[in-house]
């Protein structure tokens, strides 16, 4: 019987390991940002035809709160969901920092209206206790769950590495663009109100990703 060397050896067990490999598809995001888009998209209409556009809107005179939420809104959701889609392609040297910059901006509005809400306490009740401030979070919620499922699904098709990070971006995306869609109704443009407000909306579903999307997304 011939005698093999140790290196012939193991050149034959790779060989043999992969025998059965078969190339794997580069996993793609664009399909994931256009079905992601479209949900959005689909929600927004739908919200919009059942509570209607903004006075100021329908009037083409965009008040500047509703600018400003608008942009920073837009921003966090964005570089929210370009992280997650990151998440997905784990590498060394990747670095996906910008989200943390956005969530910082975001936080202006929260901490600007908790001081406002001590200035002005009474205007703070009535903010705290309108009614539209529920709607804002149920809708924003239930908008930043059907943005989440795209997310989560490209998620399992990749190799997260840090489940509990996706989590939170993808809590962090859905809160932050499920409140985008209902800027475009929302009533009230009180500093008090949008820092409640769409801080508990974007701060639950942020919360909510991180305890429940890793759990869906482990290898």
């Amino acid at each position: 019987m011939a005698e093999f060397s140790p290196n012939q050896q193991l050149e034959a067990l790779m060989d043999r390991l992969a025998a059965d490999v078969a190339p794997v598809q580069p996993l793609e995001d664009r399909p994931t940002m256009l079905v992601l888009a479209t949900l959005l998209l689909v929600a927004a209409v739908l919200m919009l035809a059942w509570l209607g556009l903004r006075p100021d809107l329908m009037a083409g005179q965009p008040n500047p709160m509703f600018l400003l939420r608008c942009g920073t809104l837009a921003v966090l959701g964005l570089v929210s969901v370009a992280a997650v889609l990151a998440q997905a392609h784990p590498g060394v040297g990747r670095s996906n920092a910008g989200w943390k910059v956005a969530a910082a901006m975001a936080l202006l509005f929260p901490l600007s209206g908790a001081i406002m809400a001590l200035d002005q306490p009474e205007h703070a009740m009535a903010m705290a206790g309108a009614a539209s401030g529920w709607e804002c979070l149920r809708m924003s919620l239930a908008t930043a769950a059907l943005c989440a499922v795209p997310m989560v699904l490209h998620l399992r098709r990749g190799a997260p590495v840090a489940p509990q990070r996706a989590g939170l971006l993808v809590g962090l995306a859905g809160g932050s663009l499920g409140a985008l869609a209902y800027n475009l109704h929302c009533p009230y443009d009180s500093m008090v109100y949008t820092g409640l407000w769409y801080g508990l909306a974007v701060g639950i579903a942020a919360l909510a990703g991180r305890l429940v999307v890793p759990r869906l997304v482990r290898w």
